[in-house]
């Protein structure tokens, strides 16, 4: 499992959420830079449409004046004339047509130029609309290369009555659209580039109090992993005069949960709860739990009830609590039978079933005062006559493939090899790494 520091975790973060943050606040904010782009393009082609349309009206009240006609037959006349109906800088209407409510085209007028038969399809294909006094009707188009604005707007007399509906399309200049575009790339670059520099500016700051926030945390991870050893230590030199019991257990248990494939998670709660299993025992009395000789009944009960009371120490942690699958039921038996709730099978914690074994293995080979260490065959032996009794079978399986490894490394050693190793798999599991923080 890769780790990292945490200083370096919270710098490659907080880089990373910036660059992330910079990146999509300065998309959302291109896009709606664009669409205020797009809809002022709009905007400007709508008001040259109706621009279009007022100079075909001024034209028709010209003729009207001049000829003494109605404002249709004047339309008729101008769209006639050999002159384009109406053209400007940033393009030009192609084509018009003018109609009444009875559906009659009164006039049209298209220019002279390629592709205007696709133009008049596109206009063909959409019914005719009627749109109120001062309002008009829009849609942009692409046919071929060319930009289009489809216009309908009413045509209304001196008197603010509509007499007839005109409808055009009107075709952007290329000249007029690269323009545009142009001016929304740089608009967007101008809005990423203020982003990006808010991000630098911000960066520093953030850095400083986030790594002041990673050292803090990383001294309160010290502070707890030192709380989980002293106590640890504790019972076991009052137990036997050494804690190397502890470190060998937990290592066992560790190798152990990472041959059968633990998540990060559950190892945590595996190393917690294999430090301090015996933690209970603080709360038993000298006279019982150092006696050379065999336990009496009642002896014997209030032993056991080291489980309960080892439960109840690390419950008033909130950072050890999670421990409480291996304090308060590695006793429990696979097949029932065990203490203090007569668990069975897969109702006992995978992480007490875990530690179960590596308890035991390590009893079996260790020196006691009141016993010689076991060999390797005749503990696995003694582990094998009880699987599935005591012993998850699974587990016991995968015991049995690093067993000897383990055996080899660990058994009987004490000293500060053992430290130095349990030190690593605590840095691995609980230093604050990419796996193990979440942000």
């Amino acid at each position: 499992m890769k780790t990292y520091p945490l200083r370096t975790f919270i710098h490659r973060v907080l880089l990373v959420r910036l660059g992330i943050a910079a990146a999509v606040i300065a998309i959302v904010v291109g896009l709606f830079t664009y669409g205020i782009q797009h809809s002022q393009i709009q905007r400007e082609v709508v008001d040259l449409g109706r621009r279009g349309v007022l100079t075909l009206l001024e034209k028709a009240l010209f003729v009207m004046e001049r000829q003494q006609t109605d404002v249709v037959t004047a339309l008729r006349d101008v769209l006639g004339q050999d002159d384009p109906p109406a053209v400007y800088r940033a393009g030009r209407f192609v084509y018009v047509q003018i109609y009444d409510r009875a559906f009659t085209v009164l006039a049209e007028k298209a220019a002279d130029q390629p592709g205007i038969d696709r133009v008049k399809a596109f206009v063909a294909d959409h019914p005719f609309s009627f749109p109120e006094t001062g309002q008009d009707e829009v849609l942009m188009t692409q046919i071929k290369d060319a930009t289009f604005v489809f216009i309908t707007v009413p045509i209304a007399d001196r008197t603010g009555k509509t007499v007839a509906f005109a409808r055009g399309m009107f075709v952007v200049s290329p000249q007029e659209l690269a323009v545009i575009r142009r001016a929304m790339v740089r608009n967007t670059l101008i809005v990423v580039a203020i982003v990006i520099a808010v991000s630098a500016l911000l960066y520093p700051v953030i850095l400083r109090l986030t790594r002041r926030l990673a050292d803090y945390s990383t001294q309160l991870l010290d502070s707890n992993l030192e709380s989980l050893l002293v106590l640890g230590s504790a019972i076991a030199k009052r137990d036997s005069d050494t804690d190397s019991h502890n470190y060998r257990v937990t290592l066992y248990s560790t190798r152990l949960g990472e041959a059968l494939g633990l998540s990060p998670a559950e190892m945590r709660i595996l190393i917690k709860g294999s430090f301090l299993h015996d933690v209970g025992k603080l709360g038993i009395p000298d006279n019982i739990l150092l006696k050379p000789a065999r336990l009496d009944p009642h002896e014997f009960t209030v032993m056991r009830s080291h489980v309960e009371k080892g439960a109840d120490i690390v419950q008033r942690s909130s950072w050890l609590r999670d421990g409480t699958e291996v304090v308060g039921y590695h006793h429990e038996k696979y097949a029932g039978g065990g203490y203090p709730r007569g668990l069975k099978g897969e109702d006992i914690p995978i992480t007490a079933r875990i530690f179960a074994v590596s308890d035991v293995f390590d009893a079996l080979t260790s020196h006691r005062p009141y016993k010689k260490p076991l060999t390797f065959e005749e503990t696995m032996d003694i582990l094998y006559q009880d699987r599935g009794k005591h012993f998850d079978p699974a587990v016991l399986d995968a015991f049995g493939k690093v067993a000897r490894e383990l055996y080899d490394r660990y058994a009987g050693h004490e000293g500060d090899d053992l430290r130095e190793e349990l030190a690593a798999e605590v840095m691995t599991y609980f230093s604050a790494g990419m796996e193990t923080l979440r942000y």
